[in-house]
């Protein structure tokens, strides 16, 4: 009965890949792994422009800062509409300090 089964579940198997167009289990293999699969192999087209940067700097230096160091100073702060109140506590925290150290101390 063995004997009779696997023969008849190999052949439905291929049957299935040759109407369903599947390379197989060989070409498949080959496929992901030597040739890569069709999407890699697309073109593709990105709109990109170098000058960007150059133009924004003054709309980032305005908003964030030189340095960024507005922007940090926000994200630290958080979004959870408690930001007034952690500035409060940071400024006090921070007084007598140099960019966050203690000068007196070593």
């Amino acid at each position: 009965m063995n004997k009779v089964i696997l023969p008849i579940c190999l052949y439905v198997l291929f049957y299935r890949q040759v109407l369903c167009g599947d390379v197989g289990p060989i070409g498949g293999f080959i496929r992901s792994n030597l040739v890569g699969h069709p999407v890699i192999h697309e073109e593709q087209s990105w709109i990109f422009d170098p000058d960007v940067a150059l133009r924004r700097r003054k709309q980032f230096i305005e908003l964030n800062g030189d340095k960024g160091d507005k922007l940090i100073e926000r994200l630290g702060l958080g979004i959870d509409g408690y930001d007034e109140e952690r500035l409060k506590i940071q400024r006090v925290r921070d007084e007598g300090h140099l960019g966050g150290l203690n000068a007196l101390l070593p």
